[in-house]
Order: structure tokens, then sequence, then C-alpha cells
């Protein structure tokens, strides 16, 4: 599961497309145009995130809705809990399944929460890389339009099982990606699931490191750079609202 996670624009930042070399995706582009997507240290199911897309070959930044709507929902009826997807589940149910063959992209992250259960109580911890800065969370997208004939773009984040590491916080992890499964990730002409599926696969035990960090994470009204500060275990603060996100991944 990822409920919620961080994104720091630092800038620079490369991506790699098979076969059309190292292009700049344009994130300081699309954040000069919507500061809102700047540095981010709670980021939650339902706000806008960046996105990188593959448009007409270069890779390239895109505001997304986090919660897929799918293309064919009616508006009385928007499906719930789609901020994540199993991976499990990808070829199986229709929400997933157009999406996973031909709308495929990144999400950036430079850590992600899970609570992990200590003593009765959920013990908020932070996620991030021991190497680099950036997680690449792989991730689809659809297109719909809304009563008012606005295009909304939306995305999930897919979901796997637990390295030996994350199943001590949860059974669940986001798939990261590395720079050569990014590539064929986001490959237009990559369509089967027998070459997509085994890369959404747990990430290697010694790519990752979690510290405890402060309950006010726990409400999406707080939203600074305290919150990915390590905090000892048993000096909680208060939440200051409830959690209110983790029911099933839609399938």
């Amino acid at each position: 599961m990822c409920g919620a996670f961080v994104y720091v624009y630092v800038g620079g930042v490369r991506y790699q497309l098979m076969g059309s070399g190292v292009e700049r995706a344009g994130i300081g582009d699309l954040i000069a145009r919507r500061p809102d997507l700047d540095s981010r240290y709670n980021i939650r199911p339902t706000q806008d995130v960046v996105m990188i897309v593959n448009e007409d070959g270069r890779p390239t930044a895109k505001p997304m809705r986090w919660g897929l709507i799918p293309g064919w929902a009616k508006a009385d009826k928007l499906p719930r809990n789609t901020f994540n997807a199993r991976d499990d589940r990808l070829t199986s149910s229709g929400m997933w399944r157009g999406p996973f063959k031909r709308s495929r992209g990144i999400v950036p992250a430079n850590g992600f929460f899970e609570w992990k259960k200590t003593d009765g109580s959920k013990q908020p911890m932070y996620i991030t890389p021991k190497i680099g800065k950036t997680f690449h969370f792989a991730a689809i997208y659809d297109s719909w339009i809304n009563e008012h004939g606005e295009r909304v773009d939306s995305c999930a984040i897919i979901t796997t099982d637990a390295n030996e590491f994350m199943s001590s916080i949860h059974d669940r992890m986001p798939a990261i990606l590395d720079e050569e499964t990014v590539a064929l990730w986001l490959d237009p002409e990559t369509t089967g699931s027998n070459n997509l599926q085994p890369i959404l696969k747990p990430a290697p035990n010694d790519i990752l490191q979690s510290h405890p960090v402060s309950t006010r994470v726990n409400s999406y009204k707080n939203d600074d750079s305290r919150l990915v500060v390590e905090e000892a275990i048993g000096e909680p603060e208060s939440a200051g609202g409830q959690l209110g996100l983790f029911g099933d991944e839609s399938d």
C-alpha cells in the first residue's frame, strides 16, 4: 500500500527512454506553470502529482490526479480507492487492463510513508532510498471527461508484495523501477504483460532504509519538512486529524 509520499523538487533529473537517449522530462517547466506541484512532504490521494510519461518519444512531465478515474466512468458513480493498483490484478481487472497496456508512466518520489503496528498503535515510518535521492514508482494513467466537458488525467501507483525489509512494516510496497526498467516501462512498443509483469517485483532489500517519524503526518493538513525528521518511538505528537486512507485497493 502507498497512501502518502514525499516529492522534493531539486531540478536536473533526467529520464531515459528506450532507443531515444537521455533527455530532460521538463519537470522544472511544469512546476513553473504549477507551483503547487513543487516540494511537498505529505502528498495524498486526490491531490495532483508529477508524473513522467512518454509523449511522442520523449519523457514529459504531466500533472495527474492521484486516484485513477477510468475513461468509461460515469460522473455519478466514480470508483473509490483507486490510488493504488495491485500488480497481480493489472491484466484481470477492467479498471487497470487498458491503462496497463497503453498508458504507463512513473511517479518520482523522495520517499513514502507506511504505518507499522506497534503495541496496539500505528507508528508512521518514512522509507527512503539508501543511495540516490529519488524513487521511480511504476504507475498507470487514464483520461476522463467530466460533466463540464473538462479532461481529467489521473493515475494509480502500482504496488507489489513487500520485500523482506518492508515486510516488518507492511505486506505491500510500491513497485520501484530502476533506470533500465524505467526505459522498458515507458516504451510504448512494449505492450505484452509477459514483458512488463516481471519488472513489477519487490525492490532489493539493500536499496531501502527507514526511520520513525512524527504522527503529525497522519493529518493531510500538515505538510512541512519536519514530517520526515526521525523521531524516537514512544514520543508521539498530536495527530491533528485522522489518517482515513487505508481501505482495500480497488480490483
